[in-house]
């Protein structure tokens, strides 16, 4: 029983001293514990990254990502504000197109009513001068004494043109001698004036 005791002993004993003399020869250089205690080799442990929490690195990259988009958020906000400047001018020109065209279609729609004015009396002129051609002159007289001095130029001036044209004298210089000497020269005045310088009676002639 002793002498198992003594041999258990220095059996402890020669693998404590014998680790013991690894460990200082791996601590020179001499050896590698881990090569005869593997129970004493380093492993790799895992590396544990966190993408909540980016390295300064990649901070930085996202600091001037997020630069880049507020340079192009403010580019963006000032090509609105161009763009929006130019629509208001488009707008503008628009507005101002549109009022131009209205204006001219109230020109066009007011020539068209003057000229089927001007075409309406020169027909009814015409119906008068040779109405009264064909009347005897004393009726003719009685009837153009109510009309103004200008139905009555306008009449006796196409009734002149009429006979002109038929190669006949006209009886107007006539018909001047029926009216009362002071109608008969403010009418004589007045035709001595250029067409073009005489007023259109706005009364609704005959």
């Amino acid at each position: 029983m002793g002498q198992i005791r003594v041999a258990a002993f220095l059996i402890i004993a020669i693998l404590f001293f014998s680790g013991v003399i690894v460990f200082f020869l791996d601590k020179v250089g001499v050896m590698q514990a881990a090569d005869y205690l593997p129970f004493l080799e380093e492993k790799n442990l895992p590396v544990i990254s966190d993408e909540n929490y980016p390295t300064e690195v990649e901070k930085m990259k996202f600091q001037k990502w997020e630069e880049k988009l507020l340079e192009r958020e403010e580019n963006l906000i000032k090509q609105e504000d161009e763009l929006k400047k130019n629509t208001d001018s488009v707008k503008e020109k628009e507005i101002e197109i549109n009022e131009m065209k209205k204006s001219i279609e109230q020109e066009r729609k007011k020539l068209a009513m003057l000229t089927k004015d001007w075409n309406d009396r020169k027909k009814k002129i015409q119906d008068m001068a040779e109405k009264v051609s064909n009347m005897p002159p004393e009726k003719a007289k009685e009837m153009m004494v109510n009309w103004t001095d200008f139905d009555i130029i306008e009449v006796l001036r196409q009734m002149d043109k009429s006979a002109a044209d038929a190669g006949r004298p006209s009886i107007t210089p006539y018909l001047l001698t029926l009216f009362d000497p002071e109608r008969r020269a403010e009418i004589t005045r007045k035709m001595l004036l250029p067409p073009m310088e005489e007023e259109s009676s706005e009364e609704e002639p005959f």
